[in-house]
């Protein structure tokens, strides 16, 4: 049995979130402390909380949706690459031609649980992303809750990688990881319609 390395973040009061955005909401409905047979939690949070994957509907009205996405996307062998702050260009890049499943870890993994995002430029450049797409990538993965710099208004990474059916998953945490080469598994809820999902992911 391989062993997993859980590269989900948790879900909890002092996570890191989106500016403006707020964590996860856990009331509860039921509970055995106030005479209640069992305990009945509820949930509120935007599926862009934490770790999630966006799907093309994320930008594309006519886009596949999370419950659309692929198992053979989600799911098998994928390659950890360590830039840190770098803004990878097309020539940084150029070994991955060809990978399927890309997670790019930058100084967020370590970033503190206290709810403050680190403002970052974007993941890489437009030429270094067209030349993954344009190879076959099928994934792309980031500790930060954004492929495309925190200041952007034109999103450009995210339309670049959605428009072409790559799935983005965003809010991952690379620090117990080694750089090269695993076995990658992301499971979304399957919502049917959602532009989005949390998910539970795992490598190896």
């Amino acid at each position: 049995m391989p062993d997993w390395i859980d590269i989900t973040r948790r879900l909890q009061d002092s996570m890191v979130c989106w500016p403006g955005r707020g964590p996860i909401d856990v009331s509860w409905e039921k509970s055995v402390a106030t005479g209640h047979h069992c305990n009945v939690s509820q949930w509120r949070a935007n599926p862009h909380t934490g770790t999630h994957i966006d799907a093309p509907k994320h930008f594309f009205d006519d886009g596949a949706t999370i419950d659309q996405a692929p198992l053979d996307t989600l799911v098998g062998s994928c390659c950890v690459v360590d830039h840190q702050d770098k803004i990878l260009d097309g020539d940084a890049i150029d070994p991955y031609r060809g990978v399927q499943r890309l997670l790019l870890r930058s100084n967020h993994s370590g970033a503190a649980e206290d709810g403050v995002y680190p403002p970052h430029g974007p993941l890489l450049t437009a030429e270094a992303a067209a030349i993954l797409v344009e190879s076959g990538l099928l994934l792309v993965g980031t500790d930060r809750l954004s492929v495309d710099g925190s200041d952007s208004t034109d999103y450009t990474l995210h339309r670049l990688f959605l428009s072409a059916s790559c799935f983005i998953m965003e809010g991952l945490d690379l620090g117990g990881v080694t750089p090269g080469d695993h076995e990658l598994i992301a499971l979304p809820l399957k919502v049917v319609g959602a532009e989005a999902s949390p998910a539970r992911v795992l490598v190896s």
